[in-house]
């Protein structure tokens, strides 16, 4: 083989094994950690803390906080692959090691260490945020970063016990806010969790798309997840009352002064909520975009609207 061919066939494998990598990051899903660390720093800056600190360390703040929590989310997505064997694309090794008690191939290894390495980002970033703040954060960011690998990795895999749901909510929605918002105000507060609330009713109603898709696939397998443990009827009732839920809290924010008028532009998504509602009922894999879709367009309206 000439040094030109085996170039080129090195090139491909290396192109292939980027986007399977990409692929298990599942970068279409980062809305979530955007939108609920984007809400955090959002009730910073409607309270007003952000006047306190100069620009340039305002602006590192933002991006910080940003990125450990794609850190944190992404990794839980490669953890999630690795545990649960999802992986639906090219597979650059049929070539397998045993790894954490279990034959595995290297593909399989690296993107274990790519999520641990994803982690361990987030870890590093939460030190400095440490060192700017005070201990707290440390407690915030552990709870986030155990919780994120503990969602399917061993030997939690709190999935499996019908926590998927509630704790996917906790972490990724008013854990997440607050903990975007606490390195601005270095104290408490209910504010961020409260504006935050409607927006994260869709992150619990995402994972229960994602079981709903699975559900015959889950029920034969005994796998556990909440909506095989409390049944596909109740699983539809729970979905309902998080995506139209959030509608109807945002009308009552509004009435009560908490987000102003402009917020009532979500309803622009209620078509999307539809859709989406039928799809997850019907157990079509639909489901999932169409919740993530309307998560982020309606993430997406609430921030906007509060900034200005």
């Amino acid at each position: 083989m000439s040094n030109e061919a085996s170039f080129k066939r090195d090139s491909a494998y290396f192109k292939k094994l980027v986007k399977d990598l990409w692929i298990a990051f599942r970068p279409l899903s980062l809305t979530l950690a955007v939108g609920s660390t984007t809400l955090g720093i959002m009730a910073a800056y409607r309270k007003g803390l952000m006047s306190n600190d100069t620009l340039p360390h305002v602006i590192i703040k933002i991006v910080l906080i940003t990125v450990a929590g794609i850190l944190a989310q992404g990794g839980a997505n490669l953890i999630n692959d690795y545990f649960e064997g999802s992986f639906r694309y090219y597979r650059p090794s049929g070539r397998k090691i045993v790894f954490l008690g279990a034959e595995r191939t290297y593909f399989d290894v690296l993107v274990f260490l790519w999520g641990m390495t994803c982690f361990g980002g987030a870890a590093l970033i939460g030190l400095y945020l440490i060192y700017i703040t005070n201990i707290n954060m440390l407690f915030i960011g552990l709870i986030g970063v155990v919780g994120a690998y503990a969602y399917t990795g061993e030997p939690f895999v709190y999935k499996r016990h019908g926590l998927g749901v509630p704790l996917s909510f906790i972490l990724m929605g008013p854990l997440m806010i607050f903990g975007a918002y606490f390195p601005f105000s270095l104290e408490f507060s209910w504010y961020p969790i409260l504006i935050g609330l409607p927006p994260a009713f869709f992150i619990p109603a995402l994972m229960i798309s994602n079981e709903m898709r699975d559900f015959t696939r889950d029920t034969r397998l005994s796998l556990g997840t909440l909506s095989v443990r409390i049944g596909s009827k109740l699983s539809k009732y729970l979905y309902r009352f998080l995506v139209f839920g959030a509608f109807t809290l945002t009308i009552l924010y509004i009435i009560v002064g908490l987000y102003p008028l402009a917020s009532s532009l979500v309803f622009l998504t209620f078509p999307l909520a539809l859709k989406a509602h039928k799809c997850v009922s019907s157990f079509e894999g639909l489901g999932i975009p169409y919740t993530n879709n309307l998560h982020w367009t309606f993430h997406l309206i609430i921030i906007i609207s509060l900034f200005f």
